[in-house]
């Protein structure tokens, strides 16, 4: 006499992938995705028919979700448990903490750039600067072209070839200046800042504030440029 045992209910696991495609298409399937589309993985449980099982079955596959589909009904299909991360082709899927994102490794990239450059704030050029040298042989530094000119003494002879005693002249005259390199010219402004910088620590009270205020205005030059302040 046989004894009919009604089917125990058994649930199983149904494995999802979802595929987008370059263009934004949307297609659920039971299989991996494709190389060159972004995938992610959906795991739930689906409870048995309460029949006997006969053989074996395959999960079902689930029809495409068209892109123009409504949210709601995208949502209803898509929306699961956080998920795994996993590669497909050379597609890379992220989970992030609040919320999950499909992610190519590419574009994060190209995220990541866009957005720095975005925060960065824009360094200005550092304006030209100038090499003199001195008619006496000595060099130094000048921010402005042409350098100012400067009196050079001359000695005076009166017409009997005696000097008088309150006569003097002087010859005006410019320094001859080149302007500096680009290649060098972080590395001239550094030097300004520093002479300026001695300048301030060894300045008399009377020019202390005179001092402090070049010093100051070398570093913001500096400051606003992709040069470092030394």
């Amino acid at each position: 006499m046989w004894l009919c045992l009604p089917a125990l209910a058994l649930a199983e696991d149904v494995v999802l992938f979802r595929c987008t495609a370059a263009d934004g298409g949307l297609t659920v399937q039971n299989a991996p995705c494709p190389a060159g589309t972004q995938q992610r993985i959906q795991r739930f449980t689906a409870p048995a028919s309460s029949a006997a099982p006969t053989a074996p079955s395959t999960a079902p596959v689930a029809a495409a979700v068209p892109a123009s589909a409504p949210p709601a009904v995208a949502a209803g299909l898509l929306e699961h448990a956080p998920l795994p991360v996993l590669q497909a082709g050379d597609v890379q899927t992220s989970v992030e903490a609040e919320g999950t994102a499909i992610l190519d490794s590419d574009v994060v990239r190209r995220q990541a750039q866009q957005q720095a450059e975005a925060d960065a704030v824009a360094k200005q050029p550092l304006p030209e600067i100038y090499q003199c040298q001195g008619r006496e042989g000595g060099g130094y530094l000048h921010e402005r072209e042409p350098a100012p000119p400067h009196c050079v003494l001359m000695t005076v002879t009166g017409l009997g070839g005696t000097t008088p005693l309150n006569a003097a002249g002087c010859e005006v005259i410019r320094d001859t200046c080149e302007p500096v390199p680009e290649a060098q010219r972080c590395n001239s402004w550094q030097q300004r800042f520093r002479d300026a910088r001695g300048r301030e620590r060894f300045a008399t009270p009377e020019n202390a504030a005179l001092a402090t205020a070049e010093r100051e205005r070398l570093a913001g030059i500096l400051a606003d440029s992709d040069c470092p302040i030394p």
